[in-house]
């Protein structure tokens, strides 16, 4: 086992990160397979599809809206991965920079994710975020 995942694999993990970061819905959504499911710290904590990512980004920004969240971003790194067949899994380390009400707060986690492999076209099938701080 290398550092990094395969290419496909990374590439997913960062598209789908700076989709959320940039808080670009086109990018964010794409990386996701038809069957994705989320799991978050926000209610109502998992969605299921049809159309989990977007219902996920719908409940994020009511959160926005209810914490006054003006700022979030998010920086990682790998901390795991496996991938067999057409089958993977990979595990980030992350720190959440999120701006609550004009104040500055870091949350850290990890965030899960498991991949298949459809038609040559790799895509998230599961996302799970769970705090350590």
């Amino acid at each position: 086992m290398t550092n990094n995942p395969p290419t496909e694999i990374q590439t997913l993990i960062e598209n789908h990160i700076k989709g959320f970061n940039e808080h670009n819905v086109d990018l964010f959504i794409s990386v996701f397979g038809d069957t994705a499911i989320i799991i978050d710290g926000i209610a109502p904590y998992r969605w299921l599809n049809p159309n989990a990512p977007t219902k996920w980004l719908a409940d994020v920004e009511k959160w926005r809206k209810d914490f006054g969240v003006t700022h979030e971003f998010l920086s990682y790194e790998m901390t795991f991965w496996n991938v067999e067949d057409s089958n993977a899994y990979a595990v980030i380390a992350g720190s959440l920079e999120v701006t609550i009400k004009d104040q500055n707060v870091v949350r850290t986690g990890t965030m899960a994710y498991t991949f298949a492999k459809y038609n040559g076209v790799w895509k998230i099938e599961a996302q799970a975020w769970g705090r350590t701080s």
